[in-house]
């Protein structure tokens, strides 16, 4: 056991007990935990690319301004938080699918997110976890989005990679109009998948793991969602989930052509991801890492 969980518990509430541990995957650690004899959730970073101060706030801000149900923050700080016990969130076995309800109620879920917080974002960019919520802000979406690669280069240059982040920056650098049309800020969940969102009786019963979150339009979490749950190609299960999105909330037109720029800021995160998080050996690694470098390149010479 963590004995920085037990200290930052011992510090801050009058009773706690820790029950067991759910998840361990870098950069962060999360416990099923009690502290003054209610049932909640710990979640804290363990590297230096954690979030969990930001996943924190967001969770806070998306309570307080959507009706999407999350479980209640009860601290937060900038390297951890407390939520409450959630009994809808997704369990912790990785045995979740999309079908064809899920599909139809997370799209609806995920727009009604978009639409209640659309309001309260005014600029683009990373969630900050220090003083407050507030984004990195950036007027241009497309000045965010290279942030959002700069901030993943040292990771991705620590394991011989820093080319293909300069490589995705100078093509952003060079198509100013790359994401012309996005649309405006709202809060985005950055992995909605089902492992993150669970349905009952046609809802969204509770969406967790906010780790992702950015102040970005409405599309990025479009493909950060239908991509990873529903694969590269277009599906019937796609279209159910777009139905759903857009009977709440209409996807920008255009929505398409910027398919290809977004599958490049997916691919320097999952080359980041891929190092940071380390759950393979060294020669799966390198095929992965292969793999994802064949996958940027040929977006890249698809847009030239």
């Amino acid at each position: 056991m963590d004995h920085g969980l037990t200290d930052r518990l011992n510090a801050r509430f009058d009773s706690y007990d820790v029950l067991r541990q759910l998840h361990d995957v870098p950069p962060h650690e999360v416990y099923e935990i009690t502290v003054n004899g209610q049932r909640a959730i710990y979640k804290a970073n363990t590297g230096p690319t954690g979030r969990a101060g930001m996943e924190g706030r967001v969770m806070a801000f998306v309570e307080q301004h959507s009706s999407v149900s999350v479980p209640e923050t009860i601290l937060v700080e900038n390297a951890f938080y407390v939520a409450s016990w959630h009994d809808d969130a997704p369990s912790p076995e990785p045995d979740h699918h999309a079908d064809k309800d899920w599909a139809h109620a997370a799209g609806r879920g995920l727009a009604r997110l978009h639409n209640e917080t659309a309001p309260c974002v005014d600029a683009y960019g990373a969630f900050r976890p220090d003083g407050g919520l507030r984004p990195g802000g950036h007027d241009r979406w497309h000045a965010a989005a290279a942030a959002y690669v700069r901030s993943r280069r040292p990771v991705l240059a620590q394991y011989g990679h820093a080319d293909m982040a300069d490589a995705v920056l100078g093509y952003l650098d060079e198509h100013p109009d790359a994401f012309a049309g996005a649309g405006t800020p709202v809060c985005c969940h950055g992995w909605a998948t089902p492992e993150h969102v669970a349905v009952t009786d046609g809802d969204v019963a509770c969406m967790i793991d906010f780790e992702h979150a950015i102040a970005a339009p409405d599309e990025y979490d479009y493909w950060r969602t239908v991509v990873p749950t529903f694969g590269p190609a277009e599906s019937r299960l796609r279209d159910v989930f777009r139905t759903g999105y857009e009977s709440v909330r209409s996807l920008p037109s255009g929505l398409e052509r910027r398919r290809r720029p977004y599958a490049l800021l997916n691919g320097v995160y999952y080359f980041e991801s891929l190092y940071v998080q380390n759950q393979h050996g060294p020669e799966e690694t390198a095929q992965t890492a292969d793999r994802l470098r064949t996958r940027i390149t040929e977006i890249l010479n698809s847009l030239s």
